[in-house]
């Protein structure tokens, strides 16, 4: 056994670049969704290489989650605190209870939980300067920044094009969305702890599932930001939300345009400005710990909203 500590940004990629199970049977992340995208994009190197090794070559991953949102190990089903999911951990290496999950690909880069253009890469980019600052990323702020970029973006709306193909040969297409996503599972977003369902047929086991709102303006654009908080948990305003959102599930390509160069976010991380991106499904591409079963995202009351909002971490 070896644990080694990181030291700055890209230092978990340099460590396991290249490693494969004759070297180690396990890798076990102790970070965030961050970390875990370092660690995957290590593991299999290039999205694009032609010798992309097998899921059966690499260490099965296992993640132990200190980061600020865990979306990926909350997704597996594993609990959020480090304690709790060191015991499930534990438990899931000792029955070798492991599973193979999609991933997705940006140009020729990994992701394990979302990606896109929009307000949630320009929250995303905003949040990192606080950090670089000295302040904590809690749920409040991201709520505050989100409000700021939401108005914002009502001023001088980014215009995205998407276009998109299912794994059935199905197409989607949209142009000059102000808010398009991209996730691989049914994920927790950008706000802490607040559970955010925009796809609920997403999982590790099928392709990506694409969420925009089409004009942020009006009451059907704050009801759709509200709706990206996960505050409309009963889905009394689903009337509402619809009219202005774009949903499209099962996508195993997806291109991503703009006029001009916009910030793109991968796994909660601001990689950039691009004017173009295209993502892709890749089935079973990694083996992890993982229950079999992971529960959903449970619904939450009023209660829990405001107590995640003011929960300081």
């Amino acid at each position: 056994m070896r644990m080694q500590f990181t030291h700055y940004a890209g230092h978990a990629e340099e460590i396991v670049r290249g490693m494969t199970r004759t070297d180690f049977d396990a890798i076990v992340v102790f970070g965030g969704d961050g970390t875990v995208n370092e660690v995957v994009n290590g593991l299999l190197g290039p999205a694009d290489r032609k010798d992309r090794p097998r899921p059966e070559e690499l260490p099965v991953l296992g993640v132990v989650p200190t980061g600020s949102a865990n979306v990926f190990v909350r997704a597996l089903g594993i609990p959020n605190t480090p304690v709790e999911a060191a015991h499930v951990l534990a438990r899931l290496m000792e029955r070798d209870t492991r599973r193979k999950i999609h991933l997705g690909t940006w140009n020729d880069r990994w992701f394990a939980v979302n990606a896109g253009f929009g307000l949630d890469a320009d929250v995303l980019a905003r949040v990192d300067r606080a950090r670089e600052m000295g302040f904590s990323a809690t749920p409040l702020r991201y709520l505050a920044v989100s409000a700021q970029a939401y108005l914002r973006a009502r001023v001088i709306p980014p215009e995205i094009s998407v276009h998109a193909v299912s794994r059935a040969g199905e197409q989607f297409t949209a142009h000059k969305v102000p808010l398009m996503f991209t996730s691989n599972t049914n994920p927790w977003t950008f706000l802490g702890p607040l559970p955010v369902v925009t796809n609920p047929r997403n999982s590790f086991d099928a392709g990506l599932g694409l969420f925009g709102v089409s004009d942020l303006g009006g009451i059907h654009g704050l009801v759709g930001m509200l709706h990206l908080m996960g505050v409309d948990r009963r889905r009394m305003l689903s009337k509402i939300t619809q009219a202005r959102a774009l949903q499209f599930d099962d996508a195993q390509s997806v291109d991503l345009e703009t006029p001009t160069p916009k910030r793109f976010q991968a796994d909660g991380e601001s990689v950039g400005k691009f004017t173009e991106v295209h993502l892709e499904s890749v089935a079973d591409a990694i083996e992890v710990f993982a229950p079999l079963q992971p529960r959903p995202p449970h619904e939450r009351s009023v209660r829990e909203i405001l107590r995640d909002l003011i929960r300081i971490k």
